[in-house]
C-alpha cells in the first residue's frame, strides 16, 4: 500500500513505544512510504524544537529510517484545500505519489474521509487495515 504519515504520528512514534511506532515499522517493512522533500523538511524541523530535546536521537532516527526507504516525488498543488494550509503538502504530496492513504492523528485537518481514492485514515484505522 502506498502511504503518506502526517508529521504529528512521527513526532508521537518518537515520543512512546505504542501504534505510532508500530506504524513506523509496518510502514518500512510492509508498505511503500510516499514522501517529499518538504515532508521530510517539516518532519526535521519539528523534530529540532526544543521541547522535543530529550527524544530528539530517537525521532531523528524515525525520520532517517522512513527516509531511507521512502519513494519521493515532486508535488503539484491540487484543487481541493485543507482548512490548515500546512496539512496541504500533505495532501499534495498523496496526490503526487498516487497514496491510498494519509494517516493522521488529527484527522479534523481532512475534512473530508476521501479525497478522490485517497483514504484519510487514524493511526489505529491503519492498523486495524493492516491487520
Amino acid at each position: 500500500m502506498k502511504v503518506v504519515i502526517d508529521c504529528n504520528v512521527v513526532i508521537s512514534a518518537g515520543l512512546t513505544n505504542g501504534i505510532c511506532r508500530k506504524i513506523i515499522y509496518e510502514l518500512i517493512e510492509s508498505h511503500d512510504n510516499i514522501l517529499s522533500l518538504e515532508i521530510l523538511r517539516e518532519y526535521n524541523t519539528v523534530a529540532k524544537r526544543r521541547k522535543f530535546l530529550s527524544v530528539q536521537n530517537n525521532l531523528l532516527s524515525l525520520i532517517y529510517a522512513l527516509s531511507w526507504n521512502a519513494h519521493f516525488v515532486s508535488p503539484s498543488p491540487w484543487s481541493f484545500q485543507l482548512p490548515d494550509p500546512d496539512d496541504q503538502i500533505y495532501l499534495d504530496t498523496a496526490f503526487a505519489g498516487e497514496a491510498e492513504v494519509i494517516i493522521t492523528g488529527n484527522k479534523k485537518h481532512f475534512p473530508e474521509a476521501n479525497y478522490k481514492d485517497i483514504q484519510i485514515v487514524s493511526p489505529r484505522e491503519f492498523l486495524d487495515m493492516v491487520s
